[in-house]
C-alpha cells in the first residue's frame, strides 16, 4: 500500500511537470522535442528534452511531491552523462532545480527553460572567452564627445570581471550620483557580449523616464546591439537588451521563462528588493547586478542578502564595489556642495507616514502656505542677486505635490516678470509633455527653474544644475541622498565647480549634512538643536557657516525587517532631542560604570533577584537630568514596547537579548493562529499577509493585490478563500490582535 501511494504521488507530480513543461513552450507529445522513460543501462530517465535538431539538451528527473528533488542529483547526473545531455532539471512539481552540472551546483528556478533558452546557454558555454581577454578602452566616443575612462570606472569593471570569473551570480555596485553608473553598466554589458558570457540582458528601472534615458545611453555606446523599451501592453522580444519598468515587466512576467535573460541589471535596486518586486527579480535565473547611488550604510539588509553581500559575522553589508560621493569629490570628479539654511518654523506633528517618509497630501496642508512659500522664493532671489555671476543658475526645486509645485512656479514668475512667465516651469506627470519640458530645461535658456514633483529627484542627469532648492521635508535618507545628488556633476561648459543647496525645510540639518568641500576650511558655529537660523545671519554670509550638531543618520538595528531610519528620543522641559543610537550607547556606558560600584547593578550582573524597592531606587538613579534614562524613553530607543528597566540593564550588561520585530510579530502571529480554526489554504494566505506586514507598516485589503499574493489570484483569490465579510473581519482581527 505505501508503494502504491508513492507511485501515485510520483504520477501526480509528473502531471504537474507536464503542465510546467508546456508552459515553458515544450510540446511533450512531439517526440522530436520530448521523450519519456528514456532507457539507459542504469535505469530510465523520466524525460529527455531535445534541441531543434533532436539532440539531447536536458534530463528531467521527476520526484514525488513529498521528496526534495535536490536529493536526486547523483542519479540524474549519471543519466545526463550517459545521454550526453549538458543540463539537468530536478522537479517534484512544486520545487524545480536547474543544474549546469559541469559549471555549478543545482539552483532553484521558478520555471523550466524553453528550448531556445537551453540552446542559447549551451552555445554561450561553448564559445565563451575569458573576460581578461577583452580589453577595457582608455577612451571612447559617447554622445559626440571623447570620453576618457576614469580609474574608478576601470576598477569597477575589473571587480565585476573577477566576481563573475569566481562564478558569483549576484553583485551589488554602489556608485555615487554623477559618477557614470549607467555608462559603466553599458561598458560592462558590451564586455559581456564580446566575451560571449551573455546574449540577452534585462535592464530594470522604476520609472519610464529612466528607461528612456537608459536607452539613449545604450543606443549610443551599444549601437551594435539592439535595445528596446518595453511598454505596457507591448510584448516584443526583438532586442538583445530589454529595458523596462518594474511594473511593466511584472505585468508581463508570464511572457518570460526563468531562463529568458542571461543578465538582469536593476537600477536603484535598493527600492526593489524589499518591495513588492522581489518576486519579479527571483523569477529570472540570471546573473543579477544591482546598481545604486545610495550609500552602503543606508541600504536595507534585504538588499544585501539578495545580492549575497551580507556578512553575518560583522552584521554589515559589503557591496561588491563602492565609489562614494566624498571619494568622487576628493578625486575631482564630483562637485563639492554647500548648504544655505533659511528655515521657517514648520510643525510636522500629526503628519502621517507613507512607507518610510511623510504622506505628501498631509505635508501639502502644512507646507502649501502662500506667505511661507513667497518668503522662500524671495529669499532665493535675494541671495542669488547677492552671489552675482555672469548667468542665471539652473535650479531644481523639489516640491511636495502638484498643487505645491504650481504655487512655487507662480511665485517665481511673479518675481521675475521680465521673463513673461517662462522663468520657472512645472515638471510633473500632469505636464502636457514632460519629456519636452525636460529638454527645454536642458537645452534652452528658459526655463531657469524647474519645479518638480517626483520626476527630477532620481536618475535625472544635467551637469549644468548649480542650485537645488528643497521645499519638501523628508525623513527618508535615501530620498535625501537622491535629491542632493542632482547637482553633483561638474560642468566645464559653464565653469561649474560647486553647487548650492537651498534648504528651506531643515532636511540637511536633520541628516547632519552641512555640505562638503575638501578644499575649504570651514568655520564652526555651535547652536542649540532647537535654535533657528535667522535671515539676518544668512544675509551676512555669502556661504553659510557649518553648524555642529550632535545628531547623525543611523541604521537602527540589523534585523531584516528594520528599515534604515532616524529616530529621536525627546525629553526634558525644553523638548531636547537625542539620537536613539547615541541614547542607547550612553545608557550602556552608564550601566557599565555602575557594574562595579552599585550593589543593585552588581546583583543583576550576577543574575541575582532584586526587589521592587531596589528597582525603584535604580530607576531614580538612572533617570538623571542629562539623559533621563527611564522605561518610557528606553522603550522608544530600543523599540521594545514591553521592555522593563531590568531587561534594559541586563541587555546593557550583555546578559539579555531583545527579540527583533520579526520575532515578536512571528510569535504573536503563531499564538493567534493556534487560537483559530483556519483551513490550511487560509493559513497560507495569512502567512503571506504577515510577510507583507514585515516589510511594511500595516496590513490591509490592498496588500492582496501585490506580490506574492497577487500571483495566486490576488484579492479575488483571498475573497474566494475567506468570503468577502470573513476576509475583512480576519484582516481587522489580525491588524488589531497581532500587528498592533
Amino acid at each position: 500500500m505505501p508503494r502504491q501511494n508513492n507511485a501515485s504521488s510520483e504520477a501526480d507530480a509528473r502531471i504537474v511537470v507536464d503542465r510546467l513543461l508546456r508552459e515553458a513552450g515544450w510540446n511533450i507529445e512531439d517526440k522530436n522535442q520530448v521523450t519519456t522513460e528514456e532507457s539507459i543501462k542504469d535505469g530510465r530517465a523520466d524525460y529527455l528534452l531535445l534541441d531543434s535538431r533532436s539532440r539531447p539538451l536536458a534530463v528531467v528527473e521527476a520526484k514525488r511531491f513529498s521528496k526534495d528533488p535536490y536529493t536526486a542529483k547523483e542519479q540524474a547526473e549519471i543519466y545526463a552523462q550517459e545521454l550526453l545531455a549538458p543540463f539537468i532539471f530536478l522537479s517534484n512539481g512544486t520545487d524545480t532545480y536547474f543544474w549546469d552540472y559541469d559549471k555549478s551546483d543545482a539552483r532553484l528556478v521558478d520555471s523550466f527553460f524553453s528550448s531556445f533558452d537551453l540552446e542559447r546557454i549551451a552555445t554561450l558555454r561553448k564559445y565563451q572567452k575569458p573576460l581578461s581577454t577583452i580589453p577595457i578602452p582608455e577612451k571612447f566616443f559617447f554622445q559626440g564627445n571623447e570620453i576618457t575612462v576614469r580609474p574608478y570606472q576601470k576598477e569597477s569593471l575589473l571587480t565585476i570581471d573577477k566576481a563573475l570569473e569566481e562564478s558569483k551570480r549576484r553583485l551589488l555596485i554602489e556608485m555615487a550620483t554623477g559618477t557614470g553608473k549607467t555608462l559603466v553598466a553599458a561598458m560592462m554589458i558590451k564586455r559581456l557580449f564580446q566575451a560571449g558570457v551573455v546574449e540577452r540582458v534585462l535592464f530594470l528601472v522604476d520609472r519610464i523616464e529612466l528607461a528612456n534615458q537608459a536607452k539613449e545611453t545604450f543606443d549610443d555606446y551599444l549601437f551594435e546591439y539592439p535595445s528596446i523599451v518595453l511598454y505596457g501592453g507591448k510584448r516584443s522580444k526583438e532586442g538583445q537588451i530589454v529595458i523596462g519598468t518594474l511594473p511593466t515587466i511584472q505585468s508581463q512576467i508570464d511572457a518570460f521563462t526563468s531562463g529568458y535573460f542571461d543578465l538582469v541589471i536593476t537600477d536603484e535596486c535598493h527600492r526593489s528588493i524589499y518591495s513588492v518586486y522581489r518576486s519579479l527579480l527571483t523569477h529570472f535565473d540570471a546573473v543579477h547586478i544591482g546598481l545604486t547611488a545610495t550609500p552602503s550604510n543606508l541600504i536595507d539588509r534585504n538588499t544585501y542578502e539578495f545580492f549575497n553581500c551580507w556578512n553575518p559575522l560583522t552584521r554589515k553589508g559589503e557591496p561588491t564595489f563602492i565609489y562614494g560621493i566624498r571619494q568622487g569629490i576628493n578625486d575631482g570628479y564630483l562637485a563639492p556642495y554647500k548648504v544655505y539654511h533659511a528655515r521657517s518654523k514648520i510643525s510636522l506633528e500629526g503628519i502621517s507616514w507613507q512607507g518610510e517618509d511623510y504622506e505628501p497630501q498631509d505635508l501639502e496642508r502644512t507646507i502649501t502656505v502662500e506667505d511661507r512659500n513667497k518668503l522662500f522664493v524671495q529669499e532665493f532671489k535675494e541671495n542669488e542677486e547677492k552671489r552675482g555671476g555672469d548667468h542665471p543658475r539652473k535650479t531644481i526645486v523639489f516640491a511636495i505635490t502638484k498643487k505645491h509645485a504650481a504655487q512655487l512656479a507662480r511665485f517665481f514668475n511673479e518675481l521675475y516678470l521680465e521673463y513673461k512667465g517662462k522663468y520657472a516651469e512645472i515638471i510633473t506627470t500632469d505636464t502636457f509633455d514632460p519629456q519636452r519640458a525636460i529638454k527645454r530645461f536642458k537645452k534652452e535658456p528658459l526655463p531657469v527653474i524647474a519645479v518638480s514633483v517626483a520626476m527630477l529627484d532620481t536618475g535625472f542627469n544635467y551637469p549644468a544644475v548649480e542650485n537645488l532648492m528643497m521645499c519638501r521635508p523628508t525623513r527618508s535618507p535615501i530620498f535625501y541622498q537622491q535629491m542632493r545628488g542632482r547637482g553633483s556633476r561638474l560642468c566645464e561648459g559653464i565653469g561649474k565647480r560647486e553647487y548650492l543647496i537651498y534648504d528651506f525645510v531643515g532636511n540637511a540639518e536633520y541628516f547632519n549634512d552641512e555640505g562638503y568641500d575638501p578644499f575649504e576650511q570651514k568655520k564652526t558655529v555651535t547652536r542649540k538643536p532647537t535654535e533657528e537660523v535667522t535671515k539676518e545671519e544668512l544675509l551676512d554670509e555669502k556661504i553659510p557657516e557649518q553648524i555642529v550638531r550632535q545628531f547623525v543618520t543611523i541604521p537602527l538595528g540589523q534585523a531584516p525587517d528594520e528599515w534604515v531610519e532616524r529616530k529621536y528620543i525627546e525629553f526634558g522641559s525644553e523638548g531636547e532631542k537625542v539620537d536613539a543610537r547615541e541614547y542607547k550607547d550612553k545608557f550602556a556606558e552608564e550601566v557599565k560604570k555602575l557594574a562595579d560600584t552599585n550593589d543593585i547593578v552588581i546583583k543583576l550582573k550576577q543574575k541575582q533577584d532584586v526587589t521592587d524597592e531596589e528597582i525603584q531606587e535604580l530607576g531614580e538613579l538612572l533617570n538623571h537630568p542629562e539623559y533621563f534614562f527611564n522605561e518610557n524613553n528606553l522603550r522608544q530607543a530600543f523599540d521594545q514596547p514591553t521592555g522593563n528597566l531590568v531587561d534594559f540593564v541586563r541587555n546593557a550588561l550583555g546578559l539579555h537579548k531583545f527579540p527583533t520585530r520579526e520575532e515578536r510579530v512571528s510569535r504573536a502571529f503563531d499564538a493567534w493562529i493556534i487560537q483559530k480554526n483556519f483551513a490550511p489554504e487560509q493559513v497560507r494566505v495569512l502567512r503571506m499577509l504577515k510577510n507583507q506586514f514585515l516589510v511594511g507598516s500595516k496590513a490591509d485589503i490592498s496588500d492582496f493585490n501585490r506580490p506574492p499574493i497577487s500571483q495566486y489570484g490576488g484579492l479575488q483569490y483571498a475573497i474566494k478563500t475567506f468570503g468577502e465579510d470573513g476576509l475583512k473581519q480576519v484582516v481587522d482581527d489580525l491588524q488589531q490582535g497581532v500587528f498592533q
